[in-house]
């Protein structure tokens, strides 16, 4: 007997409903699981906010984004490096 919540397969982005009225702001997100979370939240309308070090890998996963899902897509990036206070402060 299955007791998952989430049904057989367990969460995935099909479970999650439009969350146009929503932001999220993901560490990290010009790469890798931060990157492809930043997709699953647009792909639900929600408006993603990154926080990232590199503002040129930034730049690019932006661009890469809005050639995905338009450029109304709502995505920006704030320069921050999580380890520095200054950084995390401005």
């Amino acid at each position: 007997m299955n007791t998952n919540q989430f049904g057989k397969k367990g969460w995935t982005p099909e479970n999650l409903n439009d969350q146009s009225d929503k932001i999220y702001v993901i560490t990290g997100a010009n790469t890798g699981a931060g990157y492809e979370a930043a997709k699953i939240l647009l792909d639900k309308n929600a408006e993603v906010i990154m926080l990232n070090r590199n503002e040129n890998k930034s730049l690019k996963a932006i661009h890469s984004l809005k050639g995905i899902y338009g450029e109304q897509a709502k995505v920006s990036f704030i320069k921050m490096d999580l380890p520095n206070d200054t950084s995390v402060t401005r």
